[in-house]
């Protein structure tokens, strides 16, 4: 292993330990706020879907999409499908626990999102950063990124299919310094 992929290798487990990014508990407990400007439902399906100018809140997560689509089990979890379009991508802001302001912002054409396993799965010009307050710590693009904020972990490919191809293209990620606080001093 080379000094560079080493260094670089210790830069992330470092990341991955240092930065807790579950989602806020406190949301799961929250009513899930839907503004479009239409909505129709399917009870054979249990699916709702909204159409047009779709902003979604439950606590600290906000999304905006042009279309979701949304079901839930008979536990009460939803699950939504969120899209957008190439020129107008569905944005998720959600605050992670761990800190008083930490937060996980997403953009893609489609987002995937599970409440009741706190996973987000982002397609097609995927890109997640995870801050602190203003600054990010974090950011990694890709064709494809699961991020899973129970476990704190992210997955980032270069298909849409969550596989990494050879040729496929690449992923990216930037990881910033840590700003040291006036106790290090």
């Amino acid at each position: 292993m080379t000094m560079t992929k080493f260094l670089l290798f210790s830069c992330l487990l470092a990341l991955i330990y240092t930065s807790p990014a579950q989602a806020e508990k406190a949301d799961s407990l929250q009513p899930l706020r839907i503004s479009a400007e239409s909505q129709n439902y399917d009870g054979t399906k249990k699916l709702t879907t909204y159409i047009g100018a779709v902003h979604v809140t439950k606590g600290t997560l906000t999304i905006n999409a042009n279309r979701v689509e949304l079901t839930e089990d008979a536990g009460g979890h939803q699950y939504a499908t969120l899209y957008g379009t190439p020129e107008k991508l569905v944005n998720y802001r959600q605050k992670r626990d761990g800190g008083p302001d930490l937060w996980a912002e997403g953009q893609a054409e489609r987002i995937e999102y599970n409440d009741n396993l706190e996973l987000v799965k982002l397609y097609s010009k995927a890109k997640l950063t995870l801050s602190e307050g203003k600054r990010p710590t974090h950011e990694s693009s890709g064709a494809f990124i699961s991020y899973d904020s129970r476990a704190d972990f992210i997955s980032v490919t270069n298909t849409v299919g969550g596989s990494s191809t050879p040729g496929g293209g690449n992923t990216n990620a930037v990881i910033y310094p840590k700003l040291e606080s006036k106790h290090d001093q």
